[in-house]
């Protein structure tokens, strides 16, 4: 976290002219963007959402059945330990591995998959509000925006937020949008 805020210290320092003469400096506005509140404010979100929890809902089905199947493998296992040769045990033993690595391959491409879907859902709209911010910022000439939920800022403060500059013009091109 040092190195960030090092690293932003000297950008802003030779953005703004550093040793320079007061002919090359320039002032640095840096503001800040909760982009999951704008992302809020965009219609047709909570349709999105509910299809990537469909979709998941689907896969965690599919997951606890197989996870069900492990658990009665292994229980029938146990019951059965003492009465089985060693050939039976490790053939069980195998089954029951390789359910397991069905499982692991399953959830990895369940995983994927929803990645995949959310990306080509939110994909979009996060470009559009990503391209909103950049005008927005250079309007009112900012050098640096940062998202707030980043972890390494520390303190904003709110005559930075550039969230309702954001929202505002966000819901301004969507009805002209809608218009044509």
């Amino acid at each position: 976290m040092k190195k960030i805020i090092f690293s932003l210290m000297a950008i802003i320092f030779l953005v703004s002219g550093g040793f320079a003469g007061d002919e090359n400096k320039r002032l640095v506005l840096i503001g800040f963007v909760d982009v999951e509140e704008v992302v809020k404010f965009y219609p047709g979100i909570e349709d999105v959402k509910q299809k990537i929890k469909v979709e998941k809902d689907k896969y965690q089905v599919q997951i606890n059945k197989l996870k069900e199947e492990i658990a009665i493998m292994e229980q029938n296992y146990q019951q059965n330990f003492n009465s089985m040769t060693d050939e039976e045990k490790e053939r069980r033993e195998a089954e029951i591995q390789y359910k397991k690595e069905t499982l692991y391959e399953y959830i990895d491409d369940a995983n994927k998959k929803l990645d995949a879907l959310k990306e080509e859902l939110t994909g979009p709209i996060y470009a559009k509000i990503s391209a909103i911010i950049e005008r927005v910022s250079k309007e009112k000439g900012y050098s640096f925006v940062f998202k707030k939920s980043s972890k390494d800022i520390l303190y904003v403060d709110k005559e930075f937020d550039l969230t309702p500059d954001v929202i505002e013009r966000l819901k301004k091109e969507l009805q002209l949008e809608d218009r044509d």
